[in-house]
């Protein structure tokens, strides 16, 4: 008798986009995601991000794609509308009030102009990256905060 059990894993998420070093510092200069291969060159371009388990690759296009301007429908929050594939990034506690303000400092399109107490249970961030896909950035706080109200300065995680 043989185990029926899936063997199958998911190595590689690919992806297109206009601009790889874009798609290059929001990933891994904004948001800390880790870098496993990079290329720009006429040729050729991409960007390949370690993530746990899988690479998320994004491959130049050769002709110009369109981005993305409606926020996609996700659970945890009120506000996308499209039906689209989104992504959800976990943040450390400690590194998500650093990269709030990267993504606000970097002109990235804020859904809300400061994270939200989401479900009752973690801070959450909806942004979009070059290509005008759907990020939901997130944290899970080790104790729920005195406030729910993300203050407009001074966070240093709980």
């Amino acid at each position: 008798m043989t185990d029926a059990t899936p063997r199958a894993t998911i190595r590689f998420l690919f992806n297109v986009c206009n601009d790889v070093e874009a798609m290059r510092r929001f990933y891994v200069d904004d948001l800390g995601l880790k870098q496993d291969s990079f290329q720009d060159t006429p040729e050729f371009g991409w960007l390949s991000l370690q993530c746990e388990g899988f690479q998320a690759m994004w491959f130049r296009a050769d002709n110009p794609q369109p981005i993305a301007r409606m926020w996609a429908m996700q659970p945890g929050w009120q506000g996308g509308t499209a039906e689209v594939v989104s992504w959800g990034i976990w943040v450390p506690e400690a590194e998500f009030a650093a990269v709030f303000e990267r993504l606000a400092k970097s002109g990235a399109p804020l859904f809300r102009a400061v994270p939200e107490w989401r479900q009752n249970g973690y801070w959450g961030l909806s942004v979009r990256d070059p290509m005008g896909a759907t990020i939901e950035v997130y944290t899970t706080p080790k104790t729920r905060p005195e406030t729910t109200i993300w203050p407009t300065s001074g966070w240093a995680g709980s």
